[in-house]
């Protein structure tokens, strides 16, 4: 069972509705089957930033609000593949949890519910996925 006592390390309601400034990544890079994985990703929203990375142990993901002046070393590059995010509104967020009890899913909607895009921690990396909707 998780040692982490929670996935989402402040009140989402301190970012909701807020745009998306830039999107951030630190060892981005694609993998054979062209999916993208990440080491973190940040979502800068002016002065502070929705940080996510994966912790080591349990592959858990772990989201936090940070200085956004913190993103401004070498190491964060600007995430051309989630590019279409920039200046749309935070929406809703959902905690995902496996069947092992591992928090191992983080769900962000833009401008409400859709679009929505889903980060994984698995291999001690994120994995981006954008989630669409089946149609009838």
């Amino acid at each position: 069972m998780s040692n982490e006592a929670t996935m989402l390390q402040f009140d989402w309601e301190e970012v909701d509705g807020v745009a998306v400034a830039a999107v951030l990544a630190t060892g981005s890079r694609p993998m054979t089957d062209g999916s993208l994985v990440c080491d973190q990703i940040a979502l800068v929203l002016a002065a502070k930033a929705v940080v996510m990375r994966v912790n080591h142990d349990t592959d858990e993901v772990i989201v936090s609000l940070e200085d956004a002046a913190a993103m401004h070393d070498a190491d964060w590059q600007t995430l051309g593949q989630l590019a279409e995010i920039v200046s749309r509104r935070l929406g809703w967020c959902w905690v995902g949890r496996n069947y092992r009890g591992y928090l191992d899913t983080f769900t962000i909607g833009l401008e409400g519910v859709d679009p929505a895009y889903s980060f994984t921690g698995a291999a001690s990396r994120l994995q981006c996925a954008r989630v669409t909707r089946i149609a009838a």
